[in-house]
Formats: structure tokens, C-alpha cells, sequence
């Protein structure tokens, strides 16, 4: 049995205990020494506010009371069969105080391990009481589904999510999840339609290196039932809550949750991701129409890839890319190009401080993708020890204007810098970034007005020195991320950059950037190892960039 130790404060304990002292008064009355058989007879929160509530199930690191009579002199709790602290001193005749533990102090649950058992054990010095009660998994959610159109009784339903598990029902109802989210309910109402066959596909059990917090990839195969409507909700049931998604017999439209790019370059690889991709038609953008022969539809109609063409001309996008199937169309913000600062084709003006980049036009050889216009290179054969490298020095102009910004139309006033990137199209052509050795890296500089200000208050280096005296460093971010940490080499794709980077920036809003202003942007190689390395880099459609978290 595994024995976890936690320290409360003891305040928190005596708070908890006050909470439930009132139910101690109301309890049955025991033998005088409460020496009777130990019983318990409820769980309830030590939440003040929660506390005339009682409880069969709660999630790992509540914190609870277990109420009942006769349960002095208690030796041990168990939860999940795992013992867990508790602390004697708040210990009464009819309450326990306890804190479920974490799955990251090494408590499991029954949903990933059949052995145990959905029960509190309470031990004392006279007997036993055991009362059912379940830990639930996280709250559950749906992502997807994917089947075979058109839907009939019988056909298996593919259902992809987190934390599917623990699941006490499944059913349709003839209610949209439209309806379910506009309005307020305990249990979801509607003509409802039980599942007689589920199928765990996938249970995926770990631990999510972003968030630290345990998570379930999750796949179910549901058998449909015979529905009498064609249009509904699949609703799923669990331990930890209930979730659903939108159904339909016919194609659904589609709907996109996210595009690799929002404005590439000309032969750069894009893939869109989404649901109810479903015998895609044509992906369309300005004028653009890339057929269904010249895209690649995944299997589980989740993700769309396509090399893009061309890209409109600024004065003719609507700033919008649409995916098209017989359910309909969806869309998402792409060319919108009052994001842009600029593309480096005479729409802004390079300061031309030294040592400067250069600006070439593309020829479809170098780099080795079909392109077009102009695109900034930052080249140094061999860069060791230096702090004032090649950079890409741009502002509007010499008339002391600042660059325009995306309208609150395009990015809410209110959203975080967290949201609020600087992005552009990159092209590493086997640069020694990221090689575990190589200490150099991009500083990057947003100014403000044409006076400069002290350059470090807006002012981003991604490294750091571990140890300066052993030459040991490390990195914030890898050099040239995109918005998942990935670095590709040898292809165009989209890098980004929190603007929360920027110490001006640092836990503001939008409205803030856009009162601040950008005058000019500076991106600079820096090496500050004995260490060679080799930079080939290629840079295009610098802007500024929304992704709601």
C-alpha cells in the first residue's frame, strides 16, 4: 500500500472541521466512549459553502470530510484501496478530514487499474467502517467523430477525445449541442436514445509534459443505434462529467480549429485541422481553388495538407480560407494582411544599419521551394564570440509613422500578449540552431517610438547561461519555434513569439500593444560562445499574429 504524507496548514484543518461540526450534533447518539461499530454515513466537502451537500464521488486533490458515528481512535484511512494520510488531531467521533491525493504523488485510480476498489476505508482501534466511493478520472471531453456517411444502425461510430472513461452512459438525443450550450441544465433533456454497444479503442494513460497534469488520449467505437431523427447529440455520460458533441446522419459542416500558417509563402506545405472533413470538395481562398485531387484528406477526416499555389494580392483577400464538402463550408483568418508589418517588397524600409541582411527575390532554386517576391537572408558562413551580428532592421518609414496594426475586429482588445504573437514565415536551411552545442540564437527588439529607448526593456533573447564560468547554456525556447516548440529544417513554416516575451509587453493586453505601437523591429543573430556555427536563414511576411488559448 502506498502511504502519502501531505502538511496542511492548521488553519485549513480547523476551518474543514468547523464545517462539518454542525452534522456531529444531529448525529445518532453512540455508547458514551464512542466504542460502537464505526459506520459512515456520508461524504461531504469542507467547503463552508458546500457543506449541507453530500457526496458518492470527488475528484483527486479534494479535500473531504467523511462523516459518521463511532469513528474516535481511527489507525488508518483508505482510499482506492491506497492509504492516505489524515490527521489525528482533527479526528472526532463523527468526522474524519482527509485530502485525496494526487495522481502525481503516485495515487491511481480505478479507471486505470480494475484491482481496486471505488470504497473509503476507515480503520479504528474497534472495527472497520467501509462506505462506496468513487475518484474520478479528469473531466472528460470530445474532439471528434468519424464514421462512414451516410450514418445507419449498425455502422461504428469512431469517438476520439480525452478522459472517455469511467463512462455510465451513452446515449443520442434529438437536441442540438447548440441548444445544450445556450442553455442551463442537470441533465440534458430530449428524446433520448441509449447505446447498447461501446467499445474502448484507445486509453491512452499519461502524463501531459505541458500542463503536468494526467490526462487520458481517449478512442471509443459506438455502435449507432436506430434513430428516429437524422440531426442530434451524441452524449457521453462518465464518472467526471458529462460531454457531447453535435451528430448527423448526412455530412456535417465542417469546422476548423486551427491552419499550420495563416500566411505563407508560395509553395509552402499547409495543413489544416478540424472536424467533419468529410468528402472534401476543394479548399478556397481569394480567388484560389485548390480540387480535391491536390489535397490530402487524413483517414480520420481531422486533417487536410496541401502546398499552396499562390497567394492572393493584398488589395483582393477577404482574409478568410475555406474548406468546402457537401455539409457545407468552414473557415478560418488567412492573408489577412493588415497583420503584416512586412513582406520585404517595398512595403517597409530597411534602416540599413550594419552588418545588414540582404533582401533577394525568390527564384524557385534558393531557397529550394517555388516562392515569389522578396524575402530577407540572414548568412554567415562561420559565426563564433561576437554580441552584434547580421540583422533585419525595418521600420514603416523615415516620416516617423508607425507600423498599422490588426483592427479589434481581427484581435479582441482584451486578449493576453500570451495570445498575441510576432510571426513570420522562416526558412532554416541547416542552420546550427538547436544542436545541443551551438550557443547562438536571435535577439529580437520592438521599439516603440524613432527615439531609441534603453533596448533591453523591449528586448527578447531566448538564451541564457546556465553556468557562464563552465560555458554551460540553455534556451527559453527553441531558436525558430513555431507555436509547438517544433524547429523543422529544410522547409517554410510559421514561427511565433508571444509578445509576453517582450518586458514591455509582459502581462498587458492588446489595447496596450496597439497604444505602445511598433516604429520599427530588429532581428539579430548573437553568439556568445567560442563555439563556431553556421547560420543559413530565410525570413518573410513578418506580422503580427491571434491565437486564442
Amino acid at each position: 500500500m502506498k502511504h502519502h504524507i501531505f502538511n496542511y496548514p492548521y488553519g485549513l484543518l480547523l476551518t474543514a472541521l468547523m464545517a462539518v461540526v454542525l452534522f456531529s450534533f444531529s448525529s445518532c447518539k453512540d455508547d458514551e466512549e464512542g466504542m460502537g461499530t464505526p459506520q459512515i454515513t456520508a461524504v461531504r466537502s469542507c467547503d463552508p459553502a458546500k457543506a449541507d451537500s453530500t457526496f458518492t464521488k470527488a475528484g483527486a486533490g479534494s479535500l473531504l470530510a467523511i462523516i459518521g458515528n463511532n469513528l474516535s481512535k481511527v489507525q488508518k484511512v483508505f482510499i482506492n484501496d491506497q492509504q492516505v494520510y489524515f490527521n489525528p488531531t482533527m479526528n472526532t467521533d463523527h468526522s474524519v478530514i482527509v485530502t485525496v491525493p494526487s495522481e502525481d504523488d503516485g495515487f491511481e485510480l480505478t479507471a486505470f487499474n480494475s484491482d481496486l476498489k471505488d470504497e473509503i476505508r476507515v480503520e479504528t482501534s474497534h472495527g472497520t467502517a467501509v462506505y462506496a466511493f468513487k475518484i474520478t478520472a479528469p473531466y472528460p471531453s470530445i474532439s471528434r467523430l468519424q464514421g462512414t456517411y451516410p450514418r445507419e444502425a449498425g455502422d461504428v461510430l469512431n469517438v476520439y477525445g480525452l478522459n472517455l472513461v469511467d463512462i455510465e452512459k451513452v446515449y443520442f438525443t434529438d437536441l442540438s449541442a447548440e441548444q445544450l450550450d445556450t442553455t442551463v441544465w442537470e441533465t440534458v433533456g430530449g428524446n433520448h436514445v441509449d447505446v447498447a454497444k461501446v467499445e474502448t479503442i484507445v486509453k491512452d494513460h499519461y502524463l501531459n509534459s505541458r500542463t503536468q497534469a494526467y490526462e487520458t488520449t481517449s478512442q471509443l467505437g459506438v455502435t449507432i443505434p436506430q434513430l428516429p431523427y437524422d440531426k442530434g447529440t451524441l452524449v457521453i455520460e462518465c464518472a467526471g462529467g458529462t460531454t457531447y458533441i453535435a451528430f448527423s446522419v448526412l455530412p456535417g459542416q465542417p469546422i476548423i480549429f486551427d491552419i499550420s500558417s495563416d500566411m505563407p509563402v508560395p509553395g509552402e506545405e499547409v495543413t489544416i485541422t478540424g472536424r467533419e472533413f468529410v468528402q472534401v470538395e476543394s479548399v478556397t481562398y481569394s480567388g484560389v481553388t485548390i480540387p480535391a485531387k491536390d489535397l490530402k484528406v487524413a483517414e480520420s477526416e481531422d486533417e487536410i495538407t496541401f502546398t499552396v499555389p499562390k497567394v492572393p494580392a493584398a488589395d483582393a483577400s477577404d482574409g478568410k480560407l475555406y474548406v468546402n464538402t457537401p455539409g457545407g463550408s468552414g473557415s478560418i483568418m488567412f492573408c489577412e494582411y493588415s497583420c503584416r508589418l512586412t513582406s520585404f517588397d517595398g512595403d517597409a524600409t530597411d534602416n540599413g544599419w550594419g552588418p545588414n541582411c540582404t533582401i533577394e527575390k525568390a527564384n524557385g532554386d534558393d531557397p529550394p521551394v517555388t516562392g515569389d517576391g522578396m524575402f530577407a537572408h540572414l548568412f554567415v558562413e562561420e559565426e563564433s564570440q561576437q554580441w552584434w551580428g547580421q540583422m533585419i532592421y525595418f521600420r514603416k518609414g523615415w516620416d516617423g509613422n508607425k507600423f498599422p496594426l490588426p483592427s479589434y475586429d481581427i484581435i479582441p482588445a482584451t486578449a493576453s500578449t500570451d495570445e498575441v504573437y510576432l510571426a513570420m514565415e522562416v526558412y532554416n536551411n541547416e542552420s546550427d540552431y538547436n544542436n545541443g552545442t551551438f550557443s547562438g540564437y536571435l535577439r529580437y527588439f520592438l521599439q516603440a517610438q524613432d527615439e531609441d529607448p534603453v533596448e533591453t526593456v523591449n528586448q527578447y533573447d531566448a538564451f541564457y547561461w546556465v553556468d557562464y564560468d563552465t560555458k554551460t547554456f540553455g534556451f527559453t525556447t527553441p531558436v525558430l519555434g513555431d507555436i509547438n516548440g517544433d524547429a523543422p529544417i529544410g522547409k517554410w513554416y510559421r514561427h511565433v513569439l508571444p509578445l509576453s516575451m517582450f518586458g514591455e509587453y509582459q502581462g498587458k493586453t492588446y489595447q496596450d500593444v496597439v497604444a505602445n505601437g511598433i516604429n520599427q523591429f530588429r532581428i539579430q543573430s548573437i553568439n556568445q560562445h567560442t563555439t563556431r556555427g553556421y547560420i543559413d536563414v530565410y525570413v518573410d511576411n513578418v506580422r503580427i499574429f491571434y491565437k486564442k488559448k
